[in-house]
């Protein structure tokens, strides 16, 4: 490329237009590193500086990143160990084994507290109460059958006439 073939009023064109692009803040920095691609061997202490900077700067951003997750990680590894330890102090599981099992039920049914998953693995170890047994579920105990002893045609009638009586007689007046 050469400067030979223009006049002297597009060369100082071109350098106005260089100047501008050098000392504009928005274009300064692409401005040096395009000249540092056509011509290596130009020093611009400026920009190795920022390149410098920028460089240790991601660096220790990384490192602290880093750390920031492994402080993050522990404190979770921490909130873990006390909620554990509080389901053995509270008594809701017994043993170490036990907070295993319970940790896999919150696993299966998607239970996200532990109080919450040992008192449900509490309720499922339990056997069902058995049924009383003095319950007898027999419905002719409700009735007195003497009458239909006696006579079982008027019986049933006189059953089946209070059945009516109780149907045909308005606890409320319609309406209310």
């Amino acid at each position: 490329m050469s400067l030979e073939n223009q006049s002297y009023e597009e060369r100082d064109e071109l350098a106005r237009l260089a100047l501008q692009l050098s000392q504009n803040p928005a274009t300064r920095t692409e401005f040096m590193r395009m000249t540092k691609q056509v011509r290596p061997d130009v020093a611009l202490p400026e920009l190795e500086i920022e390149d410098r900077v920028n460089k240790h700067f991601t660096a220790s951003q990384q490192k602290i990143a880093s750390l920031e997750a492994k402080l993050a990680e522990r404190d979770a590894m921490d909130n873990l160990e006390s909620r554990r330890k509080s389901l053995l102090e509270k008594g809701l599981v017994q043993s170490k084994d036990e907070v295993q099992q319970v940790e896999k039920l919150m696993l299966d049914k998607g239970i996200t507290n532990h109080e919450a998953a040992a008192e449900y693995h509490n309720f499922m170890k339990q056997a069902a109460v058995p049924t009383p047994t003095g319950y007898n579920p027999n419905p002719m105990r409700q009735f007195d059958l003497k009458a239909f002893h006696k006579n079982p045609v008027q019986a049933a009638r006189d059953v089946a006439a209070e059945s009516l009586r109780e149907f045909r007689k308005p606890t409320r007046p319609i309406g209310l």
